[in-house]
């Protein structure tokens, strides 16, 4: 971790290893890195790739190019990733929304946008079979499907499901 701040607030920052959301990391860093700071929150081996570049704009271009191209494959990369995400039976439904958000989240970037109602249905279709009955029940009279009503239902389910 790189610890960037004034000297009265420090954030704490995941160094990036060239692997991951890089969309996410570079949300959550580009308003605290400085000039001076940048460098300092990549690994060796993404550092190389920018070694000649001396302004942030610089850099954060180099970044995008290398993390965040909008390429067919890395489209189809991703797409294919989210289509064919399963949850697996020991995985909780916060865990599998989690992956899901962020298999979401890195097509955003790319200019690939999915409606609710779409990501509800490729959400639903990744849970295992023993979710059939409780998603037959919540589609029983809906005419539109929400993801956050939907998750809500599904928590609520796996938690009254809980031994206490």
């Amino acid at each position: 971790m790189s610890k960037i701040g004034s000297s009265t607030t420090k954030f704490e920052v995941e160094k990036f290893n060239g692997k991951g959301n890089f969309g996410l990391w570079k949300k959550r860093v580009k308003e605290l890195l400085g000039q001076q700071g940048l460098h300092k929150t990549l690994q060796n081996k993404v550092i190389y790739n920018m070694i000649d570049e001396e302004t942030v704009t610089g850099l954060w271009s180099t970044l995008e190019i290398l993390y965040m191209t909008k390429s067919l494959s890395n489209k189809l990369y991703l797409k294919k990733q989210l289509y064919g995400l399963r949850m697996k039976e020991n995985t909780t439904v916060l865990e599998h929304l989690n992956f899901f958000n962020k298999v979401i989240s890195e097509l955003l970037p790319v200019d690939v946008k999915i409606d609710e109602e779409d990501k509800t249905l490729i959400f639903l279709s990744s849970l295992p079979e023993s979710y059939d009955h409780i998603i037959t029940i919540m589609l029983y009279g809906k005419k539109t499907l929400i993801l956050d009503e939907v998750m809500s239902t599904l928590l609520s389910n796996e938690i009254s499901k809980k031994p206490n």
